[in-house]
C-alpha cells in the first residue's frame, strides 16, 4: 500500500509537470506578434512590421536593400516561414516604401541619420520584446548601414547578418563591367561590347550621371544573368511587388529615385573596407552568381575582418538576391544561425 502510495504522488507530480509545460507552450504561442504601426524616428514618422508566433522569439531587424527599395511585400511573399521561429521585423526607411507613401518628402535623409533610425528602432525593440540584444540583417543597401551599425553599437547586436554585402561599391562596379565585356566577348556580342567601352569613357551619349551609369551597367548585368541567376524567381519577384494591396500603389521606381538624389554621391562613395574589427558574430550571405556587387570583393573583406565568428555563406543558385532566389535555404540558414 505504501508503494502505491508514493507512486500515485510520483504520477500526480509528473502530470503537473507535463500540465505546467503545455500551458507555458500554449501561453507563448498564443502571444502572437503582428504590428503595422508608424513609429517616430528621427523625428520622421516610419512604417514598421513586426511579425512572429510567439512574442517571447528572438528579434531579427531587416534593414531593406535599393536605396528606397522596401523589401516587406517580399519578406511576406518569400520568407514568412522565418516568422516561425523568430519576430521578423521589417523597416520601410524615410523616402521608402509605405514611409514615402505616408509623407512624400521627408526632411532628414543621410547615410548618418538612416544609422540613427535604425538604431533608435533597435533600442525601441529591445525595449519593447525585453531582450538584450536583437539579430540584424542588411540585404545590398541595407548592409551600408547594417555593418556600421553592428561596428558602432555592437552591444546592442546579437549577430549580424550581411546579405549580398556592400563593401568597396567603386571596386565593385569596376568588376562588375569587366565580367560583363568578359560575357560579351565570349558570346561574339560586338554591340555590348561597343556599349560598355562607352560606360568605361563615361560617355554622356550613354548616361549622362553616376546614376545613369549604374543603371545602364545594371540593364546590361541583367541581359547575362548577372544580378538575378535563377530565372524562376524573377517572375516571383514581380508577384510580390504587386500582390499585397498596402504596396499596389507604390512607384518602386519613383522611391528609388528620390532616395538616390537625396543621399546624392553617398550611394557611390561607400568604401567599408577601414572597418578591420567588430565585435559581433558576422554571417555574409553571398549568392555564388552575384556579379552586381561581385563576391571577391567580399572574399577579400572577410579574410582581414576580427569578429567572434564570421562565416561567408554561399548560395549555389543565386545572383544578388539569394533571399528570393532560394528562400527555403536562405530561411533555413538564417534560422541555423539564431539561438533560440
Amino acid at each position: 500500500m505504501k508503494q502505491l502510495f508514493s507512486f500515485l504522488i510520483l504520477f500526480s507530480l509528473i502530470a503537473c509537470r507535463d500540465q505546467t509545460k503545455e500551458n507555458s507552450a500554449n501561453n507563448s504561442t498564443t502571444a502572437a506578434v503582428n504590428e503595422k504601426i508608424f513609429l517616430e524616428l528621427g523625428g520622421e514618422k516610419q512604417y514598421v512590421e513586426m511579425t512572429g508566433v510567439s512574442s517571447e522569439n528572438p528579434v531579427l531587424l531587416f534593414l531593406h536593400g535599393g536605396p528606397g527599395w522596401p523589401q516587406t511585400p517580399h519578406l511576406r511573399y518569400f520568407n514568412s516561414d522565418l516568422t516561425r521561429s523568430i519576430t521578423l521585423v521589417s523597416w520601410d526607411q524615410a523616402g521608402c516604401g509605405k514611409s514615402f507613401m505616408n509623407n512624400p518628402d521627408p526632411k532628414n535623409i543621410s547615410v548618418e541619420q538612416v544609422i540613427s533610425d535604425a538604431h533608435e528602432l533597435t533600442l525601441v525593440l529591445k525595449k519593447k520584446f525585453h531582450k538584450d540584444k536583437i539579430y540584424l540583417a542588411g540585404f545590398s543597401w541595407g548592409s551600408v548601414i547594417g555593418l556600421q551599425l553592428v561596428k558602432k553599437y555592437p552591444d546592442d547586436y546579437a549577430a549580424y547578418f550581411g546579405i549580398s554585402q556592400v563593401i568597396d561599391i567603386n571596386r565593385s562596379i569596376t568588376l562588375s563591367r569587366s565580367w560583363i565585356k568578359e560575357q560579351a566577348q565570349l558570346k561574339g556580342d560586338k554591340k555590348m561590347l561597343k556599349l560598355v567601352a562607352q560606360l568605361e569613357k563615361q560617355d554622356t551619349s550613354l548616361c549622362k550621371t553616376t546614376l545613369d551609369c549604374f543603371f545602364k551597367k545594371y540593364e546590361f548585368l541583367t541581359q547575362y544573368g548577372g544580378a538575378i541567376h535563377n530565372k524562376a524567381a524573377e517572375a516571383e519577384i514581380k508577384i510580390a511587388e504587386t500582390k499585397y494591396e498596402d504596396y499596389k500603389n507604390y512607384d518602386w521606381l519613383k522611391g528609388f529615385m528620390f532616395s538616390c538624389n537625396r543621399l546624392g554621391n553617398a550611394v557611390f562613395e561607400t568604401d567599408l573596407t577601414s572597418i578591420t574589427k567588430v565585435y559581433v558574430p558576422v554571417y555574409f550571405f553571398v549568392g555564388r552568381h552575384d556579379w552586381s556587387l561581385p563576391t571577391i570583393v567580399t572574399e577579400d573583406f572577410e579574410r582581414k575582418l576580427t569578429a567572434p565568428k564570421k562565416e561567408i555563406v554561399w548560395f549555389e543558385n543565386s545572383g544578388h538576391e539569394p533571399l528570393e532566389e532560394e528562400p527555403a535555404i536562405f530561411n533555413k540558414a538564417i534560422l541555423d544561425r539564431i539561438d533560440k
